[in-house]
């Protein structure tokens, strides 16, 4: 059979190929429609989005401050601007989980009772508050409050109230929160000494409509918008389901309006398994962090630490002093994980403190002689250089010396065995029998216990440090290292010798927590029952003083009664290092040390973990 190919067929093939031609370039008209479409989509909704905010600002009466920047607008006013800038960056994406080892276990996640730094840091993931200080000026900026005013005395101040913020389970926070957080802090069923001691200051919080809440503080304070604006927001509808005797002893009750919560339920969870986890809020009302989940481990044992760390099973290490200079030279280390090294005046300090009164009988250390011979006998230059390795700065007061509360005057007591001996001996401490070790008047050879975290092994190679140094005075000193939730009882019921530890820091703190006699009972944070009712007369005058220039010579004459009387050896303050997973991006160094890990994250291809 011939196969022929005509004139009509021809035509046919023709007409086809024009048709298919057509409809190809319709598509791809249509498909240009599309995205032009789109993108005008996304222009209006960012647009509606600015118009959103603008109204929201105007209608509370604040000044809306857009500045343009090329196409885009940036709200002054808007808390997240640092987060919708790392939103911004073209690795950016949302994912993996951050592993942070803790050298201690958790006891408590309850707010209020704990006095656990390792629950702060939990806490500061969950709950917020009215203010916060910026990262980078220091400066508060509004976060669940939008706006505030205050009186010209001070005395007032008013917050009014983002009407977008809601509980993780979705319930909105109101200013009924706001004035039952004041109320359960000052409840004095409630175990909240630390709390109450600064809420003390206030007189009323009231609310005025469902968005608007009113501080009214008794006296001028200079911290006065602190406590306010920080005030950690806590839900009414959930922690006013629970007595308070249910609230001081339940360990988990961990829930706020945060971009984290906890991952089970805060009335089931336990300590003991060895981790708390948070999940991200995935109703948060802000702007949300990268990370999916927070997951911070329970590992007692440094050198555990390290290895979990090197395994890629951790994503954050912070070394001991001991281990900072071989790993900070390792090629291996260097090459997968992030240095970082630095100091702040939020640092804070580290000390020997040593208790002056143990079960209604005053000690060997109530004799401001003997505390001074105790500073007398610590060579802390040398401990700084050898057990920190040059990253301590011995110091003379819970003072920053990069602040402006700090004596500038005021010189360290040096390392001097002789005058220590010569105070001891004017204290009534003598060898009276030749054996080596000083006694009192009546015979009582001078010996104590000085505890410390069992978990530290730099706290242990000081406590043995401290030990040989004291042995050459005639003194005897056990360490004594305990596992930390029962080091934290025997400080709650007083019931030690001397103990050593670490305060953190602030912008302008205030030493009424720890030093002030109010706080020596009630639970506060005088532990070591020191009374000095000129220090005491100092810190009030202080706390009222608002002229900033007027309270630092207070503080400095603060700073010269505590160096007189040495409640505490106040050892140094440090140089923080940490090692961090390089695939987390946007680390940056701010006033405060570094940045937030809300702002970190991890490009797609580098992430490690997933839900």
């Amino acid at each position: 059979m011939d196969n022929r190919f005509g004139f009509k067929d021809l035509i046919v093939c023709v007409l086809l190929i024009a048709m298919i031609i057509s409809f190809w370039l319709g598509r791809v008209q249509y498909d240009r429609q599309w995205d032009q479409l789109r993108a005008m989509n996304q222009v209006l909704v960012e647009q509606k989005d600015q118009l959103q905010q603008i109204r929201q600002l105007l209608a509370n009466g604040v000044q809306a401050k857009v500045q343009q920047t090329g196409s885009e607008s940036v709200d002054e006013n808007d808390p997240f601007t640092r987060l919708r800038e790392v939103r911004a960056k073209p690795d950016f994406s949302q994912g993996d989980w951050f592993v942070y080892p803790f050298g201690s276990t958790v006891g408590k996640l309850t707010p209020l009772v704990s006095a656990d730094v390792y629950q702060s840091v939990i806490a500061s993931q969950v709950l917020e508050s009215l203010a916060v200080r910026d990262p980078v000026t220091l400066a508060w900026k509004p976060w669940i409050a939008k706006s505030w005013t205050v009186s010209e005395d001070g005395l007032t101040i008013t917050f009014e109230l983002r009407e977008d913020v809601h509980f993780s389970d979705g319930v909105s926070l109101t200013a009924e929160d706001i004035v039952f957080s004041y109320d359960w802090i000052m409840n004095p069923k409630i175990a909240a000494p630390r709390d109450r001691a600064y809420y003390s200051k206030l007189a009323t919080v009231k609310a005025e409509g469902k968005y608007r809440v009113v501080f009214t503080l008794k006296e001028a304070y200079f911290k006065g918008f602190d406590i306010c604006g920080g005030l950690s927001v806590m839900a009414k509808h959930f922690y006013n389901q629970f007595t308070e005797e249910q609230f001081n002893e339940s360990p988990g009750l961990l829930f706020g309006s945060g971009p984290y919560k906890l991952s089970v339920n805060p009335k089931q969870w336990k300590p003991g398994t060895g981790k708390v986890e948070l999940v991200r809020n995935d109703q948060y009302w802000g702007v949300q962090p990268a990370m999916d989940r927070i997951v911070y481990r329970e590992i007692t044992d440094d050198t555990a630490r390290l290895v979990s760390f090197r395994n890629g099973e951790l994503d954050r290490y912070n070394p001991t002093p001991e281990q900072y200079l071989a790993l900070k030279k390792d090629p291996q280390l260097r090459k997968q994980k992030q240095f970082f090294e630095y100091e702040t005046i939020t640092g804070g300090y580290r000390y020997l403190a040593w208790n002056q009164m143990k079960e209604g009988v005053p000690t060997r250390f109530a004799d401001k002689r003997v505390r001074r011979a105790m500073t007398l006998l610590t060579n802390r230059q040398q401990m700084a250089k050898r057990l920190m390795v040059g990253l301590a700065t011995p110091t003379s007061s819970p003072f920053h010396r990069l602040g402006p509360q700090a004596n500038p005057d005021v010189q360290l007591w040096p390392y001097d065995t002789k005058q220590a001996k010569a105070l001891l001996a004017e204290a009534g401490f003598k060898d009276r029998d030749g054996d080596g070790i000083i006694e009192s008047a009546t015979g009582e050879p001078f010996e104590f216990k000085l505890i410390y975290p069992a978990s530290s092994k730099n706290y242990q190679q000081m406590a043995f440090y401290l030990k040989d140094a004291y042995a050459r005075a005639g003194i005897v000193m056990e360490p004594d290292p305990l596992e930390w939730t029962i080091m934290l009882q025997r400080i709650g019921q007083r019931k030690f010798d001397a103990m050593t530890l670490g305060w953190s820091g602030s912008v302008e703190g205030d030493p009424f927590q720890i030093f002030h006699s109010d706080q020596v009972s009630d639970g506060g944070d005088n532990y070591v029952h020191y009374i000095n009712k000129d220090l005491d007369r100092l810190i009030d005058q202080a706390r009222v003083t608002m002229d900033e220039d007027t309270r630092m010579k207070i503080w400095h004459q603060v700073h010269s009664i505590l160096h007189e009387d040495q409640p505490y050896t106040f050892l140094w303050t440090s140089r923080a290092v940490m090692f961090v997973d390089k695939r987390f991006k946007n680390i940056q160094r701010v006033k405060t040390g570094l940045n937030g890990i809300e702002e970190w994250y991890v490009p797609r291809a580098l992430q490690h973990w997933s839900e």
